[in-house]
Order: C-alpha cells, then structure tokens, then sequence
C-alpha cells in the first residue's frame, strides 16, 4: 500500500488531540501539538497552518487555524 498522506482535521477524543485521519484507510496519519504545520484546503488551493486557541465574542475558548477562514468548528477539513 502507498503510504497515505491526505486526510481530515479531526479530534481524537480518546487523546485529547488533533489528528489529521484517513478513514477509508482507517488510520492516524499525524498527531498534532499546537504550533505543528501541517497544510489545509482552502478554497481547493493547500494553506500551510498551525493550530491555535483563541477565544469568541462570549469569551469562550475556541481553537482556530492560523491563516485561515477556520475558525472554532475545524473538524472535517482536508488536510495533510
């Protein structure tokens, strides 16, 4: 099998972390630690990112991607 690079942001509730996962293969491609870069889509062009925490109009924590549109709900996006 080709090594898989590709995947989606996704939160690893047993971790406690991001990962970047590829279900079809049924893997963890990378764990994340805040400051890591990995690269997300954005508007189909790949944006290198980190994550980052920040907080809302309310004042409640919220995680973000650096450089990006995405904000608080980053689960699911393209990434590798």
């Amino acid at each position: 099998m080709d090594q898989v690079t590709e995947g989606t942001l996704e939160f690893d509730e047993s971790e406690g972390k991001f990962v970047i996962a590829n279900e079809e293969h049924n893997i963890i491609i990378k764990n994340l630690e805040f400051g890591d870069k990995f690269e997300v889509q954005v508007e189909g062009n790949w944006v290198e990112t980190a994550l980052e925490i920040g907080s809302n109009d309310k004042g409640e924590m919220i995680f973000k991607l650096r450089g990006t549109p995405y904000v608080e709900f980053i689960t699911g996006i393209a990434a590798r």
